[in-house]
């Protein structure tokens, strides 16, 4: 095999590692919505730390959302503290 063919297949491999040890030191989180039409869902805490806006990638869609907009995606109402919905995992690491 060349260096150039296994420097092609090395690549994507590298990427997806980064990828996964990105997710790794993000907090995983859910949410439930209400009433029977309330599902769980879950996401990833995007930015998180002092004087910063918080975000949650969700899982299922692939998009960033706001904590309201996330407890809203799973069948919730406007509540006045939407990350008291929300129920934050630790990392594995």
């Amino acid at each position: 095999m060349d260096t150039e063919n296994s420097s092609k297949i090395a690549g994507p491999q590298n990427k997806n590692k980064d990828l996964r040890n990105l997710f790794e030191d993000m907090p995983s989180v859910s949410t439930k919505g209400e009433g029977p039409n309330g599902k769980r869902i879950e996401g990833f805490l995007y930015k998180y730390g002092k004087g910063e806006q918080v975000r949650i990638l969700c899982v299922c869609h692939g998009s960033f959302l706001t904590p309201a907009e996330f407890v809203k995606h799973a069948g919730g109402g406007d509540v006045v503290n939407p990350l008291k919905h929300i129920v934050v995992s630790s990392s594995l690491n």
